[in-house]
């Protein structure tokens, strides 16, 4: 992920200058995707957004609106903020007009009491995004990697969102579309608590788009299908909002999942499967106490709560084929 403004000030060549921030102090957090250093006035055309600008001041205008103007223009095209270095236009201060016009557009402005060669700013900020955009890259490649392996395994649902909680160390779910969790992987929380409610809950969060992040909920939403035909939900539940990799990762996670139904559209659907998965839980004794495997049940459409069950036994008349275990058997 692209550092902040915050991280930038945090350097080590950034620090040598004694920087203090006058303005816009509530958005540090705001990302840097470059360092562009520029004197002219008129320097808004030429940005693209997410730059952090530098300037000594030495061009500027000395008329307070062009001043405030200059400010505004920086944030109408998305600049990350702004670094004045002081001593060749503006000695010990900014104009009030300039720290005025930055807070109220929400700009970061931060001033530099002793001069700095801006080249050792801009290399060690854009050697920091380029190592960024390095470990992204080799993520990425280690996750195509992985879920690759896991399709060509034919992968069931719980073995792909059993990877997915590994590597995101989160919990995930695997709903179809009446917002029944076919497969979960609790990531070490409590699984009844997750499941409480879920299909009031999930009915709630629709993201417009196909991978989307909901903020209010705290969940990754990936839509799951292939071919026009969408049949479920991957969701990630974070607690924070999701980094490139984790997109990465859920898309990812996604199309494993969509891949593997479409070569198994010939066998028992993910409904069946998510049943089966629950009655062999509760045979071999996988689940921590009754109540997690109600919560598993009740969120796959199944409830228990109340119900009397019958079992049925089957005695093959025939030897049962060694190849089949105990989920296919059932």
């Amino acid at each position: 992920m692209l550092p902040t403004v915050a991280d930038v000030l945090a350097l080590e060549t950034v620090r040598r200058g004694n920087p203090r921030v006058v303005a816009g102090a509530d958005r540090l957090d705001t990302r840097v995707r470059w360092v562009h250093v520029g004197e002219i006035a008129d320097i808004a055309h030429l940005l693209r957004g997410g730059e952090l600008v530098l300037t000594t001041g030495v061009a500027l205008p000395e008329d307070p609106d062009k001043l405030a103007d200059y400010i505004g223009e920086l944030a109408g095209v998305g600049a990350s903020g702004l670094i004045v270095e002081l001593g060749r236009r503006f000695v010990r201060e900014l104009p009030r007009v300039v720290v005025k016009a930055a807070e109220e557009h929400g700009l970061p402005l931060v001033v530099l009491a002793r001069e700095t060669p801006f080249v050792q700013i801009t290399e060690s900020v854009h050697a920091r995004i380029i190592d960024i955009q390095l470990e992204e890259l080799r993520a990425s490649e280690q996750l195509h990697e992985v879920f690759t392996e896991l399709s060509v395994e034919g992968a069931s649902p719980a073995e792909v969102l059993a990877q997915v909680a590994r590597l995101s160390g989160r919990p995930v779910l695997l709903e179809n579309l009446a917002h029944q969790v076919l497969a979960c992987e609790s990531a070490g929380r409590d699984t009844g608590a997750l499941l409480a409610g879920w299909e009031t809950r999930s009915r709630a969060v629709s993201p417009a788009e196909r991978t989307a992040f909901d903020p209010a909920s705290g969940w990754l939403v990936t839509t799951v299908g292939a071919r026009g035909q969408d049949w479920g939900r991957l969701i990630l539940l974070c607690e924070v909002p999701p980094s490139p990799r984790d997109l990465v990762l859920a898309e990812r996670a996604a199309t494993t999942l969509a891949l593997g139904r479409l070569l198994e559209r010939h066998q028992e659907s993910l409904e069946r499967q998510a049943h089966g998965t629950i009655i062999t839980g509760i045979l071999t004794h996988a689940y921590a106490d009754p109540d997690e495997a109600a919560a598993r049940a009740r969120a796959v459409g199944v409830p228990l709560t109340g119900r009397k069950l019958i079992s049925v036994v089957i005695r093959p008349t025939d030897p049962v084929e060694p190849a089949l275990d105990g989920q296919a058997q059932l």
